[in-house]
């Protein structure tokens, strides 16, 4: 796989306390069914209930709910209970292993802290708005089909030191053509715009993460990277 040259630019680079759209009323509405209160409760009202429910719990109990409601079979229940024990660390999705369990750990704790605020700390995580500039029409294709989560993974690391986490933990995979942890590493990535002749396409997208892979580009402003997507992600020719 060739690896092509973009233009990288961080139009604004910000803290969020949760996700967009990580807890819509209807998943709210699974916890409440859970603890068997089934009356009706409107999509203004069903956050405020479901805090009332996690409290009436008490919070072992509580997380133990909320981590199941997020990760179903993908956790099995004597993980959960373990987990439970490191929910009040700072920041326990960076220290829980397994990378594709770390964003569901994140909304898992925007809704406890909700529920118990003197007892666990605001979770926080960062959105940067990142504007890609392809060099020529493979690029350009690219980034019109949507740049992949390899293909961005790769390209934020290419604006890294060496040293820093992403570039020290997947030196091989950030080479290769297969990058499964990436869709895992960012935790959502949101289209803002994308414009642009063949030959010169751009791309602005929000990519939100946690603060052990964005921190190292906080300063940064611009820079030029080369990067792939994995082999089984390249668009089709028209």
């Amino acid at each position: 796989m060739p690896r092509e040259t973009f233009l990288l630019r961080i139009e604004d680079w910000a803290e969020v306390h949760e996700l967009p759209g990580s807890w819509p009323p209807e998943r709210l509405r699974e916890i409440l069914r859970r603890v068997e209160f089934d009356d009706p409760v409107a999509d203004a009202d069903v956050l405020e209930m479901v805090q009332m429910a996690l409290q009436d719990l008490q919070p072992r109990p509580a997380a133990e709910l909320v981590l199941e409601v997020v990760f179903g079979d993908r956790m099995s229940s004597g993980v959960r209970q373990n987990l439970v024990d490191d929910l009040e660390d700072d920041r326990p999705w960076e220290q829980f292993a397994r990378v594709d369990k770390q964003a569901g750990i994140f909304e898992a704790m925007v809704l406890l802290q909700k529920a118990f605020p003197r007892r666990y700390g605001i979770p926080d995580a960062v959105r940067v708005r990142l504007h890609l500039q392809a060099t020529d029409a493979a690029t350009g294709a690219w980034l019109r089909a949507g740049p992949p989560a390899a293909l961005l993974v790769r390209l934020l690391a290419g604006g890294m030191p060496q040293d820093a986490m992403l570039n020290r933990l997947y030196a091989e995979e950030l080479k290769s053509e297969h990058f499964p942890d990436a869709t895992h590493i960012l935790w959502r990535i949101s289209a803002v715009d994308g414009s642009g002749p063949e030959e010169a396409a751009t791309h602005t997208c929000d990519v939100y993460s946690s603060w052990q892979w964005l921190a190292p580009l906080e300063h940064v402003s611009a820079w030029e990277a080369a990067g792939h997507p994995d082999g089984d992600s390249v668009p089709a020719d028209d």
